[in-house]
C-alpha cells in the first residue's frame, strides 16, 4: 500500500510539472498565463509560510514580508538601476533580515501572542510604505518600473523575460529552486529540530536544543522567501499599492492560511495543492467578488470537518477506501 501511494505521488507531482511546464502554449492567453504567475506565487508563499508552522506557530503577517521583498526591488530597479538578478536576491534578503530583527523579541512568546505581534507588525509595514511617499509614492505606489528584462542563463543564453510568457517560465523556475530548498530544509537534521521544538519548547531545551535561535532561523528563512514571492508579485504586475485592500494587507496571509489547510498542512505538498486549487476556484468565482471569502470560507470548514488532513490526503483516503472494500 505504501509502495502504491508512493507512486501516485511521484506520478502526481509529475503531472502537476508537466502541467504548468505545458500551461502557457495549451492556453494561448495572455490573461491565462497572469492568473497561472499568480498561482505559482501562491504556492511559494504558502509553502513558506507552512515553514513557520513546523516550529508550532502561525503567522498572520507574511503579506508584510512580502511587502518588504517587493518595494525593495521595486526601487533597486526603478531608482538605483540595479538588474532584476540583483534586486531579486536583495529583496529576499531584506525581508529576512527584518524577521532576524523582530525574531528574538517575537518568538520569545507563542500563540495568540504571536499572532498578534506578526498582525501588527504587517500592518505598520504596510503603513509605513503609505505613509513615505518621498520613498513609496504613497497610496498612489509605484508604477512602471522595469520587468525582469533579459537574463543570461549559462548553457542557455541570454533570453528575455519581459513578456508574459517568458516572466511566466521565469517565475516558475525561481519557485521550483524556492520549493526544493524548503523541501530539503524540511528533511535535513535542521527540519529535524524545528518538529521537536513543535513537539514541546521545554523538551527540545532538556536536551540542549537552543530553541530561541532556532525558532528565529525558521523566521528568517520563511521571510526570506515570502520576500521572493513579493519581488516576483511585483514585476509580473508593475506596479504596486500599499493601499488597505491591497495584495499587502492582513487579508492575503488569511487566504495564505486557508490554502494550507485546505490542502493539507502537515505535508510538504499539501499548501502547494490547496493554493492551486482555490486560486483556480478565486478566478472561476470571479463574476462573484463580493462573496468569495463566504465561498473560500465555507470550503475551508467543509474540508477541516471532513477530510482534516486536507486535499492532499484524498489519495490515501481512496487507497484505504478500496482495501476495506476489496
Amino acid at each position: 500500500m505504501q509502495n502504491r501511494l508512493s507512486s501516485v505521488k511521484v506520478l502526481a507531482m509529475a503531472a502537476l510539472v508537466a502541467s504548468a511546464i505545458a500551461a502557457p502554449p495549451i492556453l494561448s492567453n495572455i490573461y491565462w498565463t497572469s492568473v497561472m504567475t499568480m498561482i505559482v506565487i501562491n504556492a511559494l508563499m504558502v509553502a513558506s509560510l507552512r515553514t513557520i508552522f513546523l516550529i508550532g506557530e502561525f503567522s498572520l503577517g507574511h503579506a508584510g514580508f512580502m511587502c518588504i521583498g517587493a518595494y525593495t526591488s521595486a526601487l533597486l530597479t526603478m531608482k538605483v538601476g540595479l538588474p532584476f538578478a540583483i534586486s531579486l536576491p536583495i529583496g529576499g534578503l531584506l525581508a529576512s533580515l527584518v524577521a532576524l530583527g523582530l525574531g528574538y523579541p517575537f518568538m520569545r512568546v507563542k500563540g495568540i501572542y504571536f499572532v498578534i505581534l506578526t498582525v501588527v507588525t504587517s500592518e505598520s509595514i504596510r503603513l509605513l510604505a503609505l505613509n513615505w511617499r518621498s520613498l513609496t509614492g504613497g497610496i498612489n505606489g509605484l508604477i512602471g518600473f522595469p520587468g525582469a528584462g533579459v537574463l543570461f542563463i549559462p548553457g542557455i543564453g541570454h533570453i528575455d523575460f519581459n513578456g508574459f510568457t517568458g516572466y511566466y517560465y521565469l517565475t516558475l523556475g525561481i519557485t521550483c529552486i524556492s520549493l526544493f530548498i524548503l523541501y530539503r530544509l524540511e528533511k535535513s537534521p535542521l527540519g529535524f529540530i524545528w518538529c521537536a521544538i513543535r513537539e514541546g519548547n521545554k523538551m527540545a531545551g532538556s536536551v540542549g536544543i537552543n530553541v530561541l535561535r532556532y525558532k528565529v532561523i525558521n523566521f528568517s528563512i520563511a521571510c526570506f522567501f515570502a520576500g521572493i514571492g513579493g519581488v516576483l508579485w511585483a514585476h509580473s504586475q508593475r506596479t504596486i499599492s500599499p493601499q488597505a485592500g491591497s495584495t499587502f494587507g492582513v487579508m492575503t496571509t488569511i487566504y495564505f492560511l486557508v490554502y494550507m489547510v485546505v490542502g493539507g498542512r502537515e505535508k510538504f505538498m499539501g499548501p502547494i495543492v490547496g493554493a492551486v486549487a482555490l486560486s483556480l476556484l478565486v478566478q472561476f468565482t470571479g463574476s462573484m467578488q463580493e462573496y468569495q471569502p463566504m465561498i473560500i470560507g465555507s470550503i475551508a470548514v467543509a474540508v477541516a470537518m471532513i477530510i482534516p488532513e486536507g486535499l492532499i490526503s484524498i489519495p490515501e483516503r481512496i487507497d484505504r477506501w478500496r482495501l476495506r472494500n476489496y
